[in-house]
């Protein structure tokens, strides 16, 4: 696709797009408060204990099992 179709397309969607930076700046500012809550979610998993992590390994699991259970065959984004 060029580059001017796409600039088009994005126009089109603009509106949509609260969260979207105008340069690569705003995006950086407007992507802090996640990148702040990310680190410190990176932080706590640091120190999680063996029976913790097996416990959010078992919850992701179960959480990817009824993601697929809601999908058709041949689309599953997990078990297949």
């Amino acid at each position: 696709m060029s580059g001017s179709a796409e600039l088009g397309e994005q126009d089109n969607i603009a509106p949509y797009l609260k969260h979207f930076g105008e340069t690569p700046e705003e995006q950086l500012q407007k992507n802090q408060p996640l990148m702040e809550w990310l680190k410190k979610q990176m932080e706590k998993a640091e120190v999680l204990s063996e029976e913790e992590i097996n416990i959010n390994r078992q919850l992701l699991d179960r959480l990817k099992t009824h993601i697929d259970s809601f999908r058709p065959e041949g689309h599953k984004l997990f078990s297949e």
